[in-house]
């Protein structure tokens, strides 16, 4: 029994002894790298006209330094993982170059009523649309893949769509009844209200007809 534990002291000992004579190094090492970078710029000023300040030492980039600029700061960006922050940047400029005002800037929430103008046939830039109605169930948010899904009940027949918000044919969009499930006596507090599914079409009916 002893004798292990003289062993475990002997060994403790060596390492205590070798991490203060590698701190030791360490310190003397850096301290003699400052003098002699301090003493070379030193002897630079006393040779040139004008004298270097120590903010100008080269050594004190290792200190911290006060806080950038926010306005004037760039952020830095890594050549590494190139391709996911080039598909990034891609993406938000394509949205950016989509956005529309009509569409994107409605606010509206999972439970409402909206209706959603789009093109139903001839291509992007026709004139002949259709007006699509529904109750919001839930929002796919995924950049360009951003979408809605709507349930609806027409001439008797309950209809689920999922429409990209996105997609050049979605023309506007407007809310016609906020808090369409429940009329306003309580809040939505859930993301997605697929359990509607399963109740009565006259629960998710904004279409008259």
């Amino acid at each position: 029994m002893f004798p292990n534990l003289m062993q475990k002291a002997g060994m403790n000992l060596s390492k205590y002894i070798t991490s203060n004579v590698m701190r030791q190094n360490f310190a003397e090492s850096s301290a003699f790298f400052r003098n002699v970078v301090s003493n070379s710029v030193r002897t630079e000023s006393t040779n040139s006209s004008s004298p270097v300040s120590d903010a100008d030492m080269p050594f004190l980039h290792f200190r911290p330094q006060p806080l950038l600029d926010k306005s004037s700061y760039k952020k830095f960006i890594s050549p590494r993982k190139r391709a996911n922050k080039m598909m990034t940047e891609i993406t938000k400029e394509a949205i950016a170059k989509a956005h529309n005002p009509q569409v994107h800037d409605v606010k509206f929430r999972v439970g409402d009523a909206i209706e959603i103008t789009m093109v139903c046939q001839g291509g992007v830039n026709s004139k002949e649309t259709q007006k699509i109605r529904g109750v919001v169930l839930g929002i796919d948010r995924g950049g360009l893949g951003t979408g809605v899904y709507l349930r609806d009940v027409v001439f008797g027949d309950p209809v689920d769509r999922k429409i990209p918000l996105y997609s050049p044919m979605v023309k506007n969009v407007k809310v016609l009844e906020k808090n369409f499930v429940f009329k306003g006596k309580r809040k939505v507090k859930r993301a997605k209200l697929y359990y509607l599914r399963d109740r009565l079409p006259q629960e998710t009916r904004v279409t008259k007809y």
